[in-house]
């Protein structure tokens, strides 16, 4: 009879153990998520794109989403003042640091103090080297996330995500996020995170490819595996534009 009864209970916690499995598999693949468009062509008139993000997570969620870049090592020079002159005086590296870095939130509040997601964030996550001391890290960590920010490349916008009833009785996200026109051809991440009491809950990710395309396709294809006719190229192309440029302002003059 004892045994019976612990052969039971074995029963009753797999079973229970089964059901938080099955449990946290269907939270985690509750969440889906689509770009519109789902590639960006860089072509000579390329001025940047807007991004679509359209998706759902279970009812009772807040959302946050993200686009990021692939994680590099950025270069970047100090300057400093030998005498009356500005100039660079040494060389910085900042690792760990997106090539593009854009959040938005359902709630402002999931994007500022602790949270996981946002700038702050992101600060806490990027490592600075060089010919910098460790007093003066948060300030260039700063400088840094700033310069991004400048160059549209860095961006949160809490409160940015649109929430709405969905007609399965979830919870409808959609967003916009503006690509801008520095943006370098490489594979994207485009993720929306389902948050619980501050927390990912659940999370699903869509690859965002951005590519060339026509004529700065070329050109990036000759200078990486033709370098020699690419620098013949350029010569042409200067030599003719000077001709051209030449030949109206002389025309111009005549009149």
């Amino acid at each position: 009879m004892p045994g019976k009864v612990n052969r039971g209970w074995k029963v009753w916690i797999l079973a229970g153990l089964l059901v938080l499995v099955l449990t946290g598999s269907v939270r985690a693949e509750s969440v889906s998520v689509q770009v519109t468009p789902d590639v960006i062509e860089i072509s000579s008139f390329y001025q940047g794109a807007e991004i679509a993000l359209t998706g759902s997570i279970p009812a009772g969620y807040q959302a946050v989403a993200e686009v990021t870049g692939p994680a590099r090592q950025e270069r970047l020079m100090r300057k400093g003042r030998r005498g009356p002159l500005w100039m660079n005086v040494g060389e910085l590296t900042v690792s760990g640091a997106p090539s593009l870095y854009l959040v938005s939130s359902s709630e402002a509040g999931l994007l500022t103090g602790d949270s996981p997601w946002g700038l702050k964030a992101l600060a806490q996550r990027l490592t600075l080297g060089g010919q910098v001391e460790d007093r003066e890290k948060a300030k260039f960590t700063e400088q840094f996330l700033e310069l991004k920010q400048s160059e549209s490349l860095y961006g949160a916008w809490p409160g940015g995500l649109q929430t709405s009833p969905a007609e399965d009785g979830r919870v409808k996200v959609t967003g916009k996020f503006w690509l801008p026109a520095n943006v370098k051809p490489d594979t994207y991440k485009v993720c929306l995170i389902a948050v619980q009491e501050g927390k990912a809950a659940g999370r699903q990710c869509a690859d965002l490819p951005i590519k060339m395309v026509g004529f700065p396709a070329l050109l990036m294809t000759l200078a990486f595996e033709h370098a020699a006719l690419y620098g013949i190229l350029a010569v042409v192309i200067a030599i003719v534009t000077g001709f051209i440029m030449g030949y109206l302002f002389k025309g111009g003059g005549g009149h």
